[in-house]
C-alpha cells in the first residue's frame, strides 16, 4: 500500500509569495486494490507491477500582458515622388506604313465578293423559268382549264427582279401556251392579263402563239382582264374568244407613242457639247443632243402610223369588228370595264372565277373543272417580290411602244401599290 507523500513545509529561508496560491494537493478518491502475490506458476517478470499515482499538472498564474506602446503611422513625404530610372527613354513604335490601306483593300474585296455573289444567287433564282411546273387546283372532275398569266410590262424577253422591275416575256408566255397545248386533260385556257402594254413585237408574238393554239387544239381561250389590261395588254386580248373584265378594269388605249427628251439646251448653258458622227442623217434621230428636225419628225410619224395600222388590224382580226367603227375608238383614250362592254372591246363583265367557269362551259366540261397555272416563279422569287405586277415597269424598252402607264399608275392606285415611273403607251 502506497502512502502519499507529506507536503513540504516552508522553512525559514524560503520566500513566500502572497500572490501565488499554494499548490493544491491531488485528490485521490479511490485506491487501487493491493494486489496479491502471483501464483507459483508464473514468473515474477509476468506479474502484474503496481501503478503510482501521477500528480495533476500545475497551471501557471495568470499574467495580464504588458501594454505595448501605439506606433506612429507612415507618412509619405510632400512633393511628386521621384521617377524611377529604368535606362534610357525607349523610343515611342511608328505605326506601320501600308497597313492601313491593306486593311481597307481586303476589307473592300470581300464586300465586293459578297455583293456580287448575292447578285448572282439573285440572278439564278429569279431567273424565269418556262414551264418546267406547273400548280393545279383540285376540281370535281379530271379535266382541267389552263390559266396562264400575263403581268407586268410586256417584252420579247422576261426579267423578274425586285430591284430592277419586271416584265412579262413573250417567249416564257409562248412556251407556256405550247405547254398547255401538249397536256391532253387541259381542254381550255384562260389568259390572265394584268398588264399595262409594253414591246409591239412582244405582243404580236403571244397575239400568234394564242392564234396557233386555238387553230391546233380547237379549244376555247378566254380572256380575264384585271386590274388593267390595255395598250399591249388588249392587244394580246384581242384574239381570244371571249374577253371578261371587271367593271372598273382600265382598259382600250389602243394607240402608240413616241416620246423623247432633249436637254441639248441645257448642256450648252453649261459649257458641254456634243460632237456626234453618223453615217446617215437619220442615225441620230431623237437624240437628246441635238433638237429634232422636221424630216426627223416625218420619219417617226411614218413609223408609229406603220405599226398603229398593225394594232388596228389585229383587233379587227380578233374581234370580228370593222375596221372604221375600231379606228374610231382607237384614239388612244382608255376605257372602262362597263364603257368597253358598250362600245364593242369587250364581250362582259366578271371576275377570274367566271371566266374559269366560261372557259369549262365552253369546254363542255360538266362540274367544276380542275385548274391548272402554267409557269413558275422559284421561292426566293415569291419573298421578295409578291407579283411581278407589283414592280414598276423598267426604262429599257425601246420608243413608240403599246405602253400606257398611265393606266399602270391608275391600277396600283386602285391596288394600293406603288406606281409607275414613265409614261408610254
Amino acid at each position: 500500500m502506497n502512502d502519499i507523500p507529506p507536503t513540504e513545509e516552508p522553512t525559514e529561508g524560503t520566500p513566500v509569495s502572497p500572490d501565488v496560491p499554494p499548490t493544491p494537493l491531488p485528490t485521490s478518491t479511490a485506491l487501487p486494490p493491493p494486489t496479491t502475490a502471483a501464483p507459483q506458476h508464473q514468473p515474477v517478470w509476468q506479474q502484474q507491477q503496481p501503478q503510482q499515482p501521477q500528480a495533476a499538472p500545475q497551471q501557471a498564474p495568470y499574467q495580464q500582458p504588458a501594454p505595448q506602446p501605439p506606433q506612429a503611422e507612415y507618412r509619405p513625404p510632400p512633393g511628386a515622388p521621384p521617377p524611377i530610372s529604368s535606362g534610357p527613354p525607349r523610343p515611342a513604335p511608328q505605326p506601320r506604313r501600308g497597313g492601313g490601306m491593306m486593311t481597307c483593300a481586303v476589307i473592300v474585296v470581300i464586300v465586293m465578293v459578297l455583293f456580287f455573289g448575292f447578285m448572282a444567287l439573285m440572278s439564278f433564282a429569279l431567273k424565269s423559268s418556262a414551264t418546267t411546273a406547273s400548280t393545279t387546283w383540285a376540281g370535281s372532275t379530271s379535266e382541267t382549264v389552263g390559266v396562264i398569266k400575263v403581268t407586268g410590262v410586256i417584252s420579247t424577253i422576261s426579267t423578274v427582279s425586285p430591284f430592277f422591275g419586271s416584265t412579262s416575256g413573250s417567249e416564257s408566255i409562248c412556251e407556256q401556251i405550247r405547254q398547255a397545248e401538249k397536256d391532253r386533260d387541259t381542254k381550255a385556257l384562260v389568259l390572265r392579263i394584268n398588264s399595262p402594254g409594253g414591246s409591239a413585237a412582244g405582243s404580236q408574238e403571244i397575239y400568234a402563239a394564242i392564234e396557233e393554239y386555238k387553230r391546233k387544239t380547237g379549244n376555247p381561250v378566254i380572256a380575264s382582264m384585271g386590274d388593267v389590261a390595255a395598250s399591249g395588254g388588249y392587244y394580246v386580248a384581242a384574239p381570244c374568244d371571249r374577253i371578261m373584265a371587271l367593271p372598273a378594269t382600265m382598259t382600250g388605249s389602243i394607240g402608240v407613242i413616241f416620246e423623247t427628251i432633249e436637254y441639248h439646251q441645257l448642256m450648252k448653258n453649261l459649257g458641254v457639247e456634243p460632237h456626234t458622227i453618223t453615217s446617215g442623217p437619220f442615225k441620230d434621230s431623237g437624240s437628246p443632243f441635238r433638237a429634232m428636225t422636221p424630216e426627223d419628225e416625218e420619219v417617226f410619224r411614218a413609223m408609229i402610223d406603220d405599226v398603229f395600222d398593225q394594232f388596228v388590224t389585229a383587233v379587227v382580226d380578233g374581234r370580228g369588228m370593222e375596221e372604221e367603227v375600231v379606228r374610231k375608238l382607237a384614239d388612244g383614250r382608255v376605257y372602262t370595264g362597263r364603257q368597253a362592254v358598250e362600245n364593242g372591246l369587250i364581250d362582259e363583265t366578271g371576275t377570274f372565277y367566271d371566266a374559269i367557269m366560261l372557259a369549262a362551259t365552253e369546254a363542255g366540261i360538266q362540274g367544276e373543272p380542275a385548274v391548272r397555272f402554267y409557269g413558275r416563279v422559284s421561292l426566293l422569287g415569291g419573298l421578295l417580290t409578291t407579283d411581278m405586277e407589283s414592280v414598276a415597269p423598267p426604262q429599257t424598252l425601246p420608243p413608240g411602244l403599246l405602253l400606257d402607264t398611265r393606266l399602270w399608275s391608275a391600277s396600283q392606285m386602285i391596288a394600293g401599290q406603288a406606281s409607275a415611273a414613265v409614261e408610254a403607251r
